[in-house]
């Protein structure tokens, strides 16, 4: 009971009401470090003492923007909370929705974290036309009975401190004088939209960037708030194609595409509507191969034996004997870090985009010109080949849209052999692969070949392979990955053996890596993959160690230089294999609004409203964006013109 005539109840409330929040939401930062204990190793407590300190900004920014329009409407004198019960079990039941939503984005945001090294952000908006594939990805994949527990608990717990908090300042005693009410509106208004906003400057409210106040990614990450970084994007999803045009107009100059050109070895062309690279070979080739590209789902480099090989288990058998028989590049990169990025960037040579998904645009239809429409034109059988539901991802829609005859999928396989949410286990899809392949014998063959089972839920088939013990706690996913070296392994024998397969070129990759012990966001063993290259016909020699710098953007310009064939080159990538072809060897990555750019010995992360990072590649600890400035400017020029002519390149006609 509130005594003093002078002191506003609703006020009080309200006021702690925010800071209530704001204790909860560090609440679940503790939690998130606690569960998350490995990605703190060697961050000094005072600097996690500190992303508390930043957190509680962005913690009370959300905090403001749900207790501000509760505040406005209980102090209405009609309905005024201090007056009227009713007036108080209707703020309740609000109150209880929003808590019950953004204590559950903070719970999610644990196992997203963990799984992209990324707070809760807009990709999660990616998959809501998709949302029983995901719900039971996820039942499978975690433990969400035992996460929904703790989930209930505190937010019961909370609604119960803010019931008794109600209790002692409204229950007992006179209510509140309006004029008293009305007197104390501006300042708890005032002290609520500053809180929102974050900041007293004038130019720029609280920005994601701002939690960037260590050389420490984990305790910069730390200090963010999932419902800040999720709502962001939700906005920002809600407009996509207006805001995405209105942030490539605020990062890009005059000097973009001229930038690009002079990366990819182009003269300048003003005349331009988009980069187009006319490719002709001295003497077209007779006898073109076949072309089979193994899209391996998460089959990072820090897993392969034969590359960047971290575990102490043989993960990688199969992968790397037949990397003895053919080319394996061993500084190869995706440009993203999802499945859909992997196919698009790896099939049609473009940068990962911001904003919607390209395979779910509308405004993709026709506009890619990539390996399935190039081989296409040229005779070529095009196939798509995956385990799952064809129109996850809109994979289906688009791939025929662009090239793809035949897309065979989860509903071309008996249904019984479906183990998970991720539809039959990858070697069932590559058996079918085999019996449709060797049947077209009539003209080349060009396939896609997309595995999943390397994926949450984690489950494989009783077949024989080596397994890890289930002892581990890392046994479900490292045998998961065994299992999907396996099912290479046997798709490789049965096609070096069968007449049908002569002449045909495999390429071996990922759609992305897997992270280990990440420094940074943008970190770079979330994108190191591999990529193998090998003829059935080539003679069992010794293979080949590639050192060149590469990325899934260069897939179609090196393949069409094997295959020999004149093409119309709209890419962003170069031929691996072409020492004469001009321009700068470079690596274009880019998730949520970051760019990342490797040149030479160097790798720059550009954070669209955050601080640049600058690092050797040899010594990814030190950031030396600061003793660099010049030549991370340029690096940051760079990957930003890419950036913004490939979009606009991905909105004009062929």
């Amino acid at each position: 009971m509130w005594r003093s005539r002078y002191i506003s109840g609703p006020a009080i409330y309200f006021l702690s009401l925010a800071v209530m929040l704001t204790l909860f939401f560090e609440l679940w930062r503790l939690m998130m470090l606690i569960m998350l204990d490995e990605a703190s190793s060697g961050v000094p407590l005072s600097v996690l003492a500190r992303s508390f300190a930043e957190g509680a900004r962005f913690d009370f920014a959300i905090a403001s923007y749900i207790a501000l329009p509760l505040y406005l409407l209980g102090v209405i004198p009609t309905i005024e909370i201090s007056r009227r019960r009713w007036s108080r079990r209707l703020h309740f039941i609000l109150l209880g929705l929003v808590t019950a939503v953004v204590f559950f984005l903070h719970l999610v945001d644990i196992p997203f974290y963990e799984f992209f090294n990324a707070r809760l952000n807009g990709t999660a908006l990616l998959w809501t036309d998709t949302p029983g594939f995901m719900i039971s990805m996820v039942w499978d994949s975690y433990p969400v009975i035992g996460y929904l527990l703790l989930y209930a608990v505190i937010v019961v717990f909370f609604l119960y401190l803010m019931r008794a908090l109600a209790r002692k300042i409204f229950d007992k005693g006179t209510p509140t004088p309006v004029w008293i009410n009305l007197c104390w509106l501006p300042l708890v208004a005032l002290v609520l939209f500053i809180g929102a906003r974050g900041r007293l400057e004038e130019k720029a409210p609280l920005r994601w960037g701002v939690a960037y106040f260590s050389s420490y990614d984990f305790a910069n990450q730390l200090a963010l708030n999932p419902t800040f970084t999720f709502l962001h994007d939700a906005v920002y999803n809600a407009s996509h194609q207006s805001r995405t045009r209105e942030l490539m107009d605020e990062i890009s100059t005059a000097d973009d595409e001229a930038i690009t050109r002079g990366l990819l070895g182009l003269p300048p062309d003003p005349k331009s509507e988009r980069i187009v690279r006319p490719v002709r070979f001295e003497h077209q080739n007779d006898d073109p191969p076949n072309v089979i590209v193994v899209i391996m789902e998460s089959f990072g480099s820090t897993r392969i034996g034969a590359l960047e090989h971290r575990w102490p288990h043989d993960l990688s058998p199969c992968f790397d004997s037949i990397s003895e028989r053919g080319w394996l590049f061993t500084n190869f990169y995706s440009n993203g870090m999802h499945t859909y990025t992997g196919l698009f960037c790896t099939l049609f040579g473009y940068p990962h985009l911001i904003g919607k998904m390209l395979l779910k645009q509308v405004v993709g239809r026709n506009h890619f010109y990539g390996l399935p429409q190039i081989l296409h034109e040229r005779g070529y059988a095009t196939s798509f080949f995956t385990t799952h539901d064809p129109h996850f991802d809109n994979m289906q829609g688009f791939m025929r849209a662009n090239g793809v005859e035949h897309v065979f999928s989860l509903f071309d396989y008996d249904p019984f052999e479906k183990l998970s949410t991720l539809g039959v286990p990858d070697h069932v899809m590559f058996e079918r692969a085999v019996k449709e392949l060797s049947a077209k014998n009539d003209r080349p063959f060009f396939a896609t070949l997309l595995t999943g089972s390397n994926h949450g839920p984690w489950i494989v088939p009783d077949e024989p392979f080596e397994r890890i013990p289930d002892t581990l706690d890392e046994a479900p996913r490292l045998n998961a990955f065994k299992y999907s070296d396996w099912a290479l392994g046997q798709f490789l024998s049965r096609i070096e053996d069968d007449p049908a397969f002569a002449n045909t070129l495999v390429l071996v990759t990922a759609d992305n890596g897997v992270p280990w012990r990440a420094r940074t966001d943008l970190d770079l063993t979330q994108f190191q993959v591999p990529l193998l290259m090998y003829n059935t016909d080539w003679p069992d020699t010794a293979g080949q160690r590639i050192d060149q710098l590469g990325s899934q953007m260069d897939i179609v310009s090196t393949v069409m230089g094997m295959v020999g064939l004149d093409y119309d080159d709209y890419t962003f990538g170069s031929d691996l294999l072409d020492s004469t072809g001009g321009g700068e060897r470079f690596v274009h990555l880019s998730e949520w609004q970051k760019i990342g750019f490797i040149q030479g010995d160097h790798y720059h992360i550009d954070r669209l409203y955050g601080p640049s990072s600058l690092y050797n590649l040899d010594d990814p600890t030190v950031d030396r964006a600061d003793s660099l400035a010049l030549f991370g400017d340029k690096m940051r020029r760079n990957g930003r013109a890419i950036f913004t002519t490939a979009y606009r390149n991905a909105h004009r006609p062929l």
